[in-house]
C-alpha cells in the first residue's frame, strides 16, 4: 500500500521562521543545504520540505524532508537546524531503504557472519545515535538533551549495523532509549511521499548521483573551513563515499570486472556493503563458471594459520556472491599436491593445507591446461618467490601477494593485490 502526504499551508510567521532556519543551516553546514536542494527537493514548492500534520515532528521516507509545522516551530532555531540536518543524514546514508530491505529479510546481518532479528525501533535508535553524535561533534544546530545520545552505544565513527547489535543486546531486543531519551522523528517506508511501492522507490535510488552530490557537499564543507565542523563533518562525508579500500575489496572488484555477476535479489543483502552503511541488493544465480583458488604451500603461507583463515574467510564471502558453478582449491609448492572440488564457498573456511616446500608456479598452470579447463578466474595466494610461466594464460589471474617488499611488476602478468600479514608479537 502506498500513500502520499498533502502539504499543510504555512502561516506567514512559520514561513518566515522556515526561511531563517534554512539560512541558519546554510551558514552552519552548507554541505547539507546542497544535499537538501539538489537531492531532496521533491515537494514542488519553494519550501523544499513537505509540511504536514500527519507526522509527529519530523520524518523522512528516504527521499523527502517531512515536517509537522506546529511542533517543529515550537523548537528553538538551533534545534530546528539540528532536526533538519538529522533528516538529511538519514536520506544521505540510505537508512530508510536499508530498513525496508532488512524488514523483507527479517534479520540484520553482520560482517562476522552472524545475524539478529530485525526490529524497526532498534534500527531507528541505532541510526539516530550515529547521526546525533556526528551533529553534536560538528556543532551543527542545538542538541536537546531529551533526544538520543549515548556514546557507549554508538558514535559518528561507528556504522549503524554494529550499533544495532549493541542496542539490541542492551535492550534484549526491545529497542528502548535509555533514561527517558526520545526520538523526534519517524522513519517512513520508501515511496510514502510519492505514491510508490517501497520496492520501486528503493530500486530507483541512484547511488552514482548520490555519491556525486555527497562529494560536492564534502568539497563545500572543506571550503568553509570552520574549526570542528570541517574535521568531523568532512571526514563523515568522505567516509560515506570513499571507504578505505581493503585488500578484500580489491579482490571483489577484480571479480566484478572479470567475472559475470549473476542477477540481483533485493530480498538478499550485499553483506560486504551493508556493514559499511551502503545498501545494495545481493546477487543470485551463477555469476561464473569455474573459479580456481591456488595456494602456495611454502612456509610463509601455510605456517600462518591466521593468514589462511583471513584469506579463505574473505574468499568465501566474495565467492558466495559470485556463485561459481564449479569452485576448486589447488595446493601447490614445486608440484600440485592436491586439487579439491568445493561444494559451497563457505567450505573454504575449514580447509587443511597440503604440501610444503619450494615454490614453482608453472605446475598450476600446466595442470589447468592438462585438464582442459578454461576457468573464469584463477586466484593465487603466494609470497611471490618462485618460477613463473613464460607467457600469460588466456584466463584472468589474480595474485594474492603476501610479501609487501615485492612490487606489482614482480609478477609478469595478471593483477596483484597485497594481502597484509599480521605480525605476531615477540
Amino acid at each position: 500500500m502506498v500513500q502520499k502526504f498533502s502539504n499543510s499551508a504555512l502561516q506567514p510567521t512559520q514561513r518566515k521562521q522556515w526561511g531563517m532556519t534554512k539560512a541558519a543551516l546554510q551558514w552552519q553546514a552548507p554541505g547539507f543545504t546542497h544535499l537538501l536542494y539538489t537531492m531532496m527537493n521533491n515537494s514542488g514548492s519553494d519550501n523544499i520540505a513537505i509540511f504536514t500534520s500527519e507526522v509527529p515532528i519530523a520524518a523522512t521516507d528516504g527521499k523527502a524532508l517531512i515536517l509537522n509545522p506546529e511542533p517543529f516551530f515550537k523548537h528553538t532555531m538551533g534545534e530546528q537546524v539540528f532536526i533538519t540536518a538529522h533528516e538529511i543524514c538519514h536520506v544521505m546514508l540510505n537508512h530508510i531503504c536499508r530498513a525496508y530491505q532488512m524488514q523483507m529479510q527479517g534479520k540484520v546481518c553482520f560482517s562476522d557472519g552472524t545475524s539478529l532479528p530485525y526490529d524497526l525501533e532498534t534500527w531507528n535508535i541505532a541510526t539516530d545515535l550515529v547521526i546525533n553524535d556526528m551533529l553534536i561533534k560538528s556543532n551543527i544546530g542545538t542538541f536537546n538533551k531529551a533526544w538520543l545520545h549515548d556514546e557507549t552505544l554508538g558514535t559518528y565513527k561507528d556504522n549503524a549495523v554494529e550499533v544495532y547489535r549493541r542496542v539490541y543486546q542492551k535492550s534484549n531486543g526491545g529497542g528502548k532509549p535509555k533514561g527517558g531519551q526520545e526520538r523526534f522523528d519517524e522513519h517512513l517506508p520508501p515511496g510514502t511521499t510519492e505514491s510508490k511501492t517501497a520496492f520501486d522507490a528503493a530500486s530507483e535510488r541512484n547511488e552514482k548521483e548520490w555519491s556525486a552530490a555527497i562529494a560536492a557537499a564534502a568539497a563545500i564543507t572543506k571550503a568553509q573551513g570552520k574549526e570542528g565542523l570541517g574535521k568531523v563533518l568532512s571526514n563523515f562525508f568522505n567516509s560515506t563515499i570513499q571507504p578505505q579500500v581493503e585488500w578484500a575489496d580489491k579482490i571483489e572488484a577484480f571479480f566484478a570486472r572479470k567475472v559475470g555477476s549473476g542477477s540481483y535479489d533485493w530480498r538478499r543483502p550485499d553483506r560486504r556493503l551493508i556493514v559499511r552503511d551502503i545498501y545494495a541488493p545481493g546477487r543470485s544465480g551463477h555469476g561464473a563458471g569455474t573459479v580456481v583458488v591456488a595456494v602456495d604451500t611454502s612456509g610463509s603461507i601455510i605456517g600462518d594459520d591466521t593468514l589462511l583463515k583471513r584469506f579463505f574467510t574473505e574468499m568465501a564471502s566474495i565467492l558466495d556472491e559470485v556463485k561459481p558453478k564449479r569452485l576448486m582449491v589447488m595446493w601447490i609448492d614445486a608440484k600440485v599436491h592436491s586439487v579439491e572440488d568445493i561444494e559451497e564457498a563457505s567450505d573454504l573456511r575449514s580447509l587443511t593445507p597440503k604440501g610444503g616446500g619450494g615454490t614453482d608456479f608453472r605446475p598450476a598452470f600446466d595442470w589447468i591446461a592438462k585438464e582442459g579447463l578454461e576457468p573464469d578466474a584463477l586466484v593465487f595466494l603466494t609470497d611471490g618467490y618462485g618460477s613463473f610461466p613464460t607467457s600469460a594464460p588466456s584466463y584472468p589471474t589474480l595474485w594474492g601477494n603476501v610479501s609487501p617488499e615485492l612490487r606489482d611488476t614482480h609478477y609478469p602478468f595478471g593483477e596483484v593485490v597485497t594481502v597484509p600479514v599480521v605480525k605476531k608479537a615477540a
